[in-house]
């Protein structure tokens, strides 16, 4: 490039300077302009570029059906697609990606090749007139690169990189793993907000109806005013708790949305706890944890049966189950009980079974 610039002629060197002082001196000015107007804030050429690079951006919304019950599988992989937490987690790890396959490039080498070219006019006088010549110039440059020996510096340059490429990985699986956490929790809690709402509204219901039947029990000389005032303080209470619950059930709704990478806005409809069913093998590991709490197996169905060893145990069992039975009786469905006994009546038993009452 030398080379090329001593050839030129004198004036195209100073119109290239000028040319160059004059692009340079309209880029400083452009960039200097004064604000349009007081009321609002200066930007610069650049920040507009770069706002109209980001509007080509487009990113996939999250768009929820308002009438679909979302379960929490759904809502996990929804976070995952559309939080913007794994996304930037995500882009991390691919830039450290991509300096790890720089620093790699090294142990390879580099060529580089530039070509060359130029025209030189000049007049010449020649005994009684001037003559033209022009003189091209054209040259190739190729320059082969490659470090043999360094003593170990690409090797730590290219360990460090790939440390830090493995630790954004980790990074990366460590926010999802936030993500999934947050969900969960968020899941949860709009679940045991939506229990304390009925329950609230369970108690305010009740309340009003003491509160009723108080005023009408005072109205017709039954019950004192101090009564009727502590049912309608009851009902006050009772509905600041519905209120306050309601609260927490919007703020676990927007804990929610905020997991997803959505507004907190959007409707979302979840799963309640009374609709998911327990899979059979965890419902027979259930199973197996009950019977050795109380220190029976259950046998195999083609066990062998046995009878009782004498009257006496067969009738002791007897009255053990009709007493349980008359208790189970007695409480009205609102407890469920257990029994384990070695033996029952008649020809119905096996070792070690269970009875459930």
């Amino acid at each position: 490039m030398c080379c090329l610039w001593k050839q030129c002629s004198p004036r195209l060197r100073i119109g290239g300077v000028i040319s160059f002082l004059i692009l340079l001196f309209a880029r400083i000015t452009s960039s200097q302009t004064a604000p349009v107007s007081p009321n609002h804030s200066w930007h610069g050429p650049e920040e507009r570029r770069i706002q109209a690079e980001a509007k080509t951006f487009y990113e996939a919304e999250l768009e929820l059906d308002p009438g679909k019950t979302c379960t929490l599988p759904e809502l996990i992989d929804l976070a995952e697609s559309h939080n913007p937490e794994t996304r930037v987690a995500w882009e991390r790890a691919r830039a450290q990606a991509a300096a790890w396959g720089v620093a790699h490039s090294e142990l390879y080498p580099t060529v580089a090749a530039a070509a060359l070219a130029g025209v030189d006019r000049d007049q010449a006088y020649l005994v009684d007139r001037f003559s033209r010549h022009t003189i091209g110039d054209f040259e190739v440059v190729l320059n082969l690169n490659y470090t043999i020996f360094d003593f170990g510096a690409r090797a730590g340059r290219i360990n460090t990189a790939k440390a830090e490429a493995l630790a954004a990985n980790f990074a990366f699986n460590d926010t999802h793993r936030n993500v999934i956490y947050r969900v969960e929790q968020a899941y949860y809690q709009l679940l045991n907000t939506a229990g304390q709402e009925e329950a609230a509204r369970a108690n305010l219901s009740n309340a009003q109806a003491v509160q009723q039947a108080a005023e009408e029990r005072l109205n017709n000389g039954l019950a004192t005013l101090p009564d009727v005032l502590e049912a309608r303080s009851a009902t006050a209470q009772a509905k600041y708790e519905l209120q306050a619950v309601l609260g927490a059930e919007e703020i676990a709704h927007g804990n929610l949305a905020n997991a997803l990478g959505t507004i907190p806005q959007t409707a979302i409809h979840v799963q309640p706890l009374r609709e998911l069913t327990i899979p059979s093998h965890h419902r027979r590991h259930r199973q197996l944890c009950d019977g050795s709490r109380t220190g029976a197996t259950p046998g195999p169905p083609s066990a062998g049966r046995r009878r009782p060893h004498s009257e006496s145990e067969g009738q002791g069992s007897a009255r053990g189950l009709l007493s349980l039975a008359e208790f189970h009786r007695q409480s009205s469905g609102a407890v469920a009980i257990r029994v384990t006994t070695a033996a029952s009546l008649g020809t119905n038993s096996r070792p070690g079974g269970r009875h459930g009452l």
